[in-house]
């Protein structure tokens, strides 16, 4: 990891840096902050915790974003590498950076027993695998990333359909297996994102995500929405999501801005998702000590606390670093 200054102001002002990115980043750290808290605890309501083998709640989506943030971002941040340091040293940038992603979440994630010890996969995992798909596959036409997408969808359902169904409902995220809807998701995101490069938000981002949202609960009505199984309705309809969720940022941050000022001074989210990845590690730290501490069977109103105390320390370390323009990425 390195800390990034003049390196960071020298791209703003070769290319336009979204403020809706960083504020779509910043919600989606503090959303996986809070509803991480509540993950082992028994007596919270059931809407803060994820669905468990069918259906769909809010902390189903929450894994999503942060697929759909690392896509959004994905092409402006490469074009961006390679204006400033050329082809082949953006591609190492990249490359190494998802290894960093699988390493740190093999670490993270890793079990210590008394036979010894087990990797296991995680989030950091996921994304770090897809980032590395999706790298040799960016310059590809939009249409092609959209029909390897699907495929790879019908691939994972037909998985479901065999054995390996168990395999993929016991891993963490699916597992190795789950990994064809988790990279399928990122491409889906990608085709998205490729309305920021070509100025049509509303074409992408709004119908698209409509459209995204609209086949999800139709599909779903036949392979039911299961984050646990990543079906193919779950993944189409949380893709949607994230699409008009960052949609309605971009009118909010980018054309409502212009004639309110003071959104353009929004310190409440952006300054957290220009550290994502350090706050997101961040909170592995401050999650376990709660896990530690607090009994399972603590009252829901103090685990309710106690969430918000932990969005509210990472949004402090947030604004520190950003006080001091300290941006830390890989």
């Amino acid at each position: 990891m390195i800390r990034e200054t003049s390196d960071l102001k020298s791209i703003d002002i070769a290319q336009h840096r979204y403020l809706s990115i960083d504020v779509f980043k910043g919600l989606s750290v503090l959303l996986m902050v809070f509803a991480n808290t509540f993950s082992p605890y028994e007596n919270v309501p059931a809407w803060t915790q994820h669905a468990v083998d069918f259906g769909l709640t809010y902390v189903d989506l929450v894994a999503s974003f942060f697929v759909f943030m690392l896509a959004l971002n994905f092409k402006i941040s490469f074009m961006r590498r390679m204006e400033l340091k050329g082809k082949k040293k953006a591609y190492f940038r990249f490359i190494r950076r998802y290894i960093i992603f699988i390493g740190l979440g093999l670490l993270l994630t890793m079990y210590v027993g008394p036979d010894g010890f087990y990797l296991r996969w995680g989030t950091l995992q996921i994304l770090g695998t897809a980032g590395l798909i999706l790298l040799f596959l960016i310059n590809l036409k939009t249409y092609l990333r959209l029909i390897i997408s699907l495929l790879m969808l019908v691939a994972h359902q037909i998985l479901l359909m065999t054995e390996l169904k168990i395999v993929i409902y016991d891993a963490i995220e699916g597992g190795i297996f789950g990994m064809l809807s988790w990279t399928a998701m990122m491409l889906l995101s990608s085709c998205i994102a490729d309305g920021l490069g070509r100025r049509k938000i509303k074409e992408y981002f709004f119908y698209g995500g409509v459209i995204f949202i609209l086949s999800g609960i139709i599909i779903n009505c036949f392979i039911t929405f299961s984050r646990a199984y990543i079906s193919l309705s779950y993944t189409l309809f949380s893709v949607g999501i994230s699409s008009l969720l960052y949609y309605l940022i971009y009118l909010i941050f980018e054309v409502h801005a212009k004639k309110k000022v003071f959104l353009t001074n929004e310190k409440l989210f952006s300054v957290v998702g220009k550290n994502a990845f350090i706050l997101y590690l961040s909170d592995f730290i401050i999650a376990f000590s709660t896990y530690y501490l607090v009994p399972w069977d603590s009252p829901a109103i103090f685990i309710f606390v106690i969430a918000f105390l932990s969005v509210l320390s990472i949004w402090f370390i947030a604004y520190l670093m950003n006080r001091v323009q300290m941006y830390i990425v890989i």
